[in-house]
Parts: structure tokens; C-alpha cells; sequence
């Protein structure tokens, strides 16, 4: 028997989330799903989801900045500020 990491200080049995489907309306934070005492996904509120995807987007969106800024850089002319 392998040890898992739980990701979540709640857990609930793939069976008891069958019989109490109303459980998906309340949750605040993840519950691990788990299935013959093994983890088989996570149940995450709609509002941190929200907050995952944000997070992924601004990764991608800094990585496309750090790439053009990288690929631009020796393209950039030195000003004097005084001339302008």
C-alpha cells in the first residue's frame, strides 16, 4: 500500500458523494474524493476555480511578455531624456 498526499483537509467516499449529491452545494474549500481508500479527484468551490484559472492565465500571459521582451530587447535605442 503506497502513501498518497491529501491536498485537502476534507475527504469523502466516492459512495457517500453519490447518496449526498447536495454536498457539491455547500462546500467552501477542496474535498478529496476518495474510492476504495485511494484519492481519484479533488472537489474544488466554483470560486477558487475561478481564482486557479486567473493564476494559470497570468503565468501565460508573463511568460509571452518575458519571451517578446527577450526577443526585443537588443531592437531598444538608447533616449536622452533631455532630447525628448
Amino acid at each position: 500500500m503506497s502513501v498518497q498526499t491529501i491536498y485537502a483537509h476534507k475527504t469523502i467516499g466516492i459512495t457517500d458523494l453519490k447518496r449526498d449529491g447536495g454536498i457539491i452545494d455547500t462546500i467552501t474549500e477542496p474535498i478529496a474524493i476518495l474510492k476504495r481508500d485511494s484519492i481519484k479527484a479533488y472537489l474544488i468551490p466554483e470560486k477558487l476555480m475561478e481564482v486557479i484559472a486567473d493564476y494559470l492565465d497570468d503565468i501565460k500571459l508573463a511568460k509571452l511578455v518575458n519571451e517578446r521582451i527577450d526577443k526585443e530587447w537588443d531592437k531598444a535605442v538608447e533616449v536622452n531624456i533631455d532630447d525628448l
